[in-house]
């Protein structure tokens, strides 16, 4: 090392000395001076206010209404509006950057371009305020940093998801907001701000798109007219089909009905002739038991008559044994003699018959009656061979 080798590093303290004392300096000029020189900002309801201190590096939030004292070179005060903002992401935001407008093109599901005209609405958390100017900045640069960029991005993806035909459907069109709007608060809200509300004010398709969709819109409608169609048929096919079926409801009801009646009416008839043929049996046994009675009776008093009549011929026959019998058989022949019609011709030969033929035939007529139960062989010279009558005898 070179022995007349001078370091640099006092002059570097020389220099640091001289600076920190003008800068001390300063403040206490400046202090004095902006003592002389206090100021005031007015700080309204829709307004937080948050004063940094470049002495201290030290922040404080103002979130009050009122007027606030502040050192104009010691102090900053940032005010920042809370109120509910809009940013437009539309065509009529026309400026150097955007000379053609400002809108949002998204590519549908089904690979369709759309321009979307989007007003998002948002606010400032006041409690984030001194957050926002450490993090963010001053001004309207979170505009910029945060919203614009977040939401753009969030849109377009949660508005992609649609397709060009259900782009008209306003009910798809808010739930793709709402899930935008809660996609940008849980990505904001750690930076101060939160989306109140996402409103499509327009979209607009290409021409080509246009004409095709138009197109398609027609043939869709023709084909609700012809679902409302099919519907109102379906509604009448079911109203005649509840028609028809009450009808045969009621006609099976009825016809249940007769039914009954008849099975009503056939157990009654059968009942009512159960009960008369139990009631003939009853009597048809009660005539059978007196028929049964009456003919054993009558079996009892015909066989007392015959046994009686029985006994009398009986006797009558011991009683014609003799004498008696053979007298009444010549009584009974004498009446059949006595009835008879005796008729002869008398016939005389010469030589052989005589007068005494005549006195025979006198013998005859007063014989005695001929017993026929007990015969004695009558003599044949004397006695003609006659057929006796009817027996009129009881």
């Amino acid at each position: 090392m070179d022995k007349g080798f001078k370091p640099k590093i006092k002059h570097h303290q020389i220099y640091r000395k001289a600076i920190t004392a003008v800068i001390i300096i300063g403040i206490i000029v400046g202090g004095i001076y902006g003592g002389k020189e206090l100021s005031w900002k007015e700080i309204k309801a829709d307004e937080v206010a948050v004063i940094v201190n470049n002495l201290t590096g030290g922040i404080k939030l103002i979130n009050r209404a009122g007027a606030v004292l502040y050192y104009p070179f010691i102090q900053d005060i940032y005010v920042l509006d809370k109120r509910e903002q809009v940013l437009k992401m539309t065509s009529a935001e026309i400026d150097e950057k955007h000379p053609q407008g400002n809108p949002l093109l998204v590519k549908s599901i089904d690979g369709g371009d759309v321009v979307l005209d989007l007003q998002i609405q948002y606010m400032l958390n006041p409690d984030y305020a001194m957050h926002v100017v450490q993090n963010t900045g001053i001004g309207d640069v979170f505009k910029q940093k945060w919203l614009y960029d977040y939401a753009r991005t969030i849109c377009y993806y949660c508005y992609g998801e649609l397709t060009l035909d259900e782009f008209p459907i306003a009910s798809k069109r808010d739930v793709k907001a709402q899930k935008a709007r809660d996609e940008i608060n849980r990505m904001l809200e750690p930076h101060g701000f939160f989306v109140t509300s996402i409103n499509l004010s327009d979209y607009r398709y290409y021409r080509e798109y246009a004409e095709k969709i138009q197109e398609r819109r027609l043939a869709d409608k023709e084909v609700e007219e012809q679902k409302t169609r099919a519907s109102a048929a379906r509604e009448n096919q079911r109203k005649v089909v509840v028609e028809e079926t009450k009808k045969l409801e009621v006609e099976v009801a009825r016809f249940r009905g007769e039914c009954d009646k008849r099975i009503m009416d056939a157990r009654g008839s059968a009942e009512a002739k159960k009960q008369d043929a139990d009631a003939y049996l009853i009597r048809a046994k009660f005539e059978a038991d007196a028929e049964y009675e009456r003919l054993a009776k009558n079996a009892e008093a015909t066989l007392a008559t015959l046994k009686t009549e029985a006994e009398g011929v009986r006797l009558l026959r011991n009683a014609l044994e003799g004498d008696g019998g053979r007298n009444l058989v010549r009584l009974e022949y004498a009446k059949r003699l006595k009835q008879a019609i005796v008729r002869s011709t008398p016939i005389v030969r010469q030589g052989i018959e005589t007068p005494q033929s005549i006195q025979r035939f006198k013998y005859i007529e007063d014989a005695p009656k001929i017993d026929y139960m007990f015969p004695e062989p009558p003599d044949a010279a004397l006695v003609s061979p006659l057929k006796p009558g009817p027996d009129k005898s009881p």
